[in-house]
């Protein structure tokens, strides 16, 4: 049963990466499929890259043991 818990709650987890994009494009102000041209690497923002990298290091922090 411990096995079925430790999967949903990395499901939980796995969950918070859906609406990065959004989120991200919400905090600068600009459409999240700019966000995602960006991630993708179709276009250049320094300022859209700091902003992913720290948001998926925030994700990271709370994945579970």
């Amino acid at each position: 049963m411990a096995k079925r818990s430790q999967i949903k709650t990395l499901l939980e987890w796995h969950k918070l990466y859906r609406g990065l994009y959004s989120r991200v494009g919400r905090q600068l102000g600009v459409d999240p499929s700019y966000v995602s041209r960006v991630a993708h690497g179709k276009r250049h923002s320094p300022k859209i890259e700091r902003k992913l990298k720290a948001e998926i290091a925030r994700i990271e922090k709370l994945r579970p043991k």
